[in-house]
């Protein structure tokens, strides 16, 4: 991968940029100056902005793309960064596009920004990057897996993509979800289904994407139907002891509920209000809109007065109020909301760690306060597992172990095959021999018979007896029974089996995740060329 003429600390500082009012050139070159000792003379620097192509105005959207360019230096790097949330728009967007995918108007803005921006631009290859804070981060994220043209995209505690708001916005994966499913509304696709097929559809371009994440910050750790942090590596940094934030969506209860009636029948009452809230909120949007929700918002009181002046009015408002007590005395019954009240005041202090002042401070600091997450595909289950550095270096050293014992077994069966096993058998063949040599000296020691007289029946005795005078033994020795050599050979082939897995699995490991470590020389080393 092209390595970004700005580092990532600089990117991050470039980010919060977008947060004042149009930036320029200079407020790029201050902070390249400051954070890169770099006054950028060697490059042409243009800047872009969403407001000034008239886009984003309805949806809120907000975005610049800075480029840098040097014929000679072959230098043609775009950044593109996105801002989080700030006004109404952005909140309504979070709630009707990310969390229940009812639209998707900021992304469209972000792409025709892009369409705009790069139409302008050189046609020359060009290295293009991302950066999104927030609600930003899902933007850049959304839009460099539609358009498969970004080299590196960085989302600072950045909102999750949503694989069911992903196939309004991209056709090309709907069409995949219909190849595969047979389904032509993606919402009737089931969520581990869909997300499944997501990760499959936009494999190559997810290499690409990391995800940069104060610890405890509160927006990771909501869920809701579609969620989807998409992308190899998430960098966590901060105080790495720091707890989650509680996830609202989730009843808290749910361990204790398997044992509790009461809790139980709390825990489908929670859920069901939870459903019932997204339900609303895709309605209200497809009912009303942005535009009409931020009017009630503006003139609630002025609407309230109306409808109490009519009788239709009241009798809606008089429902709306019952309703609205019942709902609030439920709630004060329940023990999931009961808990979760408390554990989201107790850790209410952590909704500082989602700014992007907060994750700039951390970045900043000391490697001790960082670690990388690895998001591994497990190559039995499929299933996705998260990983950190010493996680894998310790895998692969531990398959390297296994492969070695695994030929040291091998060797010693192969010997106990070719060499101990017909020591043995030349072993008992010596003793039989050197005991039927002993016999053929001495055959009288073998058999004596009693020879009946010639007295008839009832006369004669048995005093008189028959004996060997010699013996000669066949000292001819089979082969050995393969009984005997046919187990062995059975655990040898088994050994040879499973020693061919896990060389072939270690080398797809090699191949598939090495290149996570290519900035990583001391990872990089430990891991080593496993496969023989």
């Amino acid at each position: 991968m092209n390595k970004p003429y700005f580092d990532n600390r600089t990117r991050n500082y470039l980010t919060k940029l977008q947060y004042t009012d149009d930036f320029t050139v200079d407020d790029v070159k201050s902070i390249v100056k400051e954070q890169m000792n770099n006054n950028l003379s060697d490059v042409e620097i243009n800047v872009y902005h969403s407001k000034d192509l008239n886009i984003g105005s309805e949806s809120g959207f907000d975005g610049s793309a800075i480029h840098i360019y040097n014929k000679d230096q072959n230098i043609n790097e775009v950044y593109y960064i996105f801002r989080g949330t700030a006004k109404f728009e952005d909140i309504y967007y979070n709630a009707t596009g990310i969390a229940t995918a009812s639209n998707n108007v900021q992304i469209m803005d972000a792409e025709n920004f892009y369409k705009i921006v790069q139409h302008k631009l050189p046609k020359t290859k060009q290295h293009l990057y991302g950066d999104g804070h927030s609600l930003g981060g899902h933007l850049i994220t959304s839009l460099a897996l539609k358009t498969q043209a970004f080299s590196d995209v960085r989302g600072l505690n950045d909102a999750p993509i949503n694989v069911y708001q992903l196939s309004r916005y991209d056709l090309n994966f709907a069409e995949f979800l219909r190849i595969h499913t047979g389904e032509v509304n993606p919402n009737k696709i089931k969520e581990e289904t869909i997300t499944a097929l997501a990760r499959d559809f936009y494999k190559e371009q997810s290499k690409v994407i990391s995800h940069t994440r104060v610890k405890g910050d509160p927006l990771y750790s909501q869920s809701f139907p579609g969620k989807l942090y998409i992308g190899e590596q998430i960098h966590y940094i901060g105080d790495l002891e720091t707890r989650d934030f509680p996830d609202v969506g989730q009843y808290p209860l749910s361990n204790l509920a398997k044992y509790s009636p009461h809790l139980t029948l709390d825990k489908l009452r929670y859920e069901s209000k939870v459903g019932s809230l997204f339900w609303l909120v895709r309605e209200t949007d497809q009912r009303f809109g942005s535009e009409g929700v931020e009017y009630v918002m503006t003139n609630w009181q002025d609407i309230l007065r109306r409808s109490a002046a009519r009788p239709e009015g009241q009798l809606a408002l008089g429902a709306s109020a019952t309703y609205l007590l019942y709902t609030a005395q439920q709630a004060l019954r329940s023990p999931g909301i009961l808990y979760q009240s408390y554990e989201v005041k107790s850790n209410w202090h952590l909704v500082h760690n989602h700014t992007l002042d907060a994750l700039i401070s951390y970045y900043n600091e000391q490697h001790d306060t960082k670690q990388t997450i690895y998001q591994i595909q497990d190559v039995i289950s499929g299933e996705y597992v998260l990983l950190n550095k010493q996680d894998l270096r310790e895998f692969g050293l531990r398959y390297e172990h296994a492969i070695e014992q695994k030929y040291l077994i091998l060797q010693e069966l192969r010997t106990f095959l070719h060499q101990e096993i017909d020591d043995l058998y030349d072993e008992v063949k010596r003793d039989l021999n050197a005991k039927m040599t002993s016999l053929e000296s001495s055959p009288g020691s073998i058999v004596s018979t009693p020879k009946r007289s010639t007295g008839g029946v009832l006369g004669g005795s048995f005093s008189d007896f028959r004996t060997l005078d010699r013996i000669e033994f066949d000292r001819s020795f089979k082969p050995m029974d393969e009984a005997i050599t046919n187990p062995v050979y059975n655990v040898i082939n088994q050994i040879e089996n499973e020693i061919n897995h896990l060389e072939s699995f270690v080398s797809s490991f090699q191949a598939t995740y090495l290149e996570m470590f290519a900035t990583d020389e001391s990872i990089a080393s430990s891991i080593g060329p496993y496969a023989r």
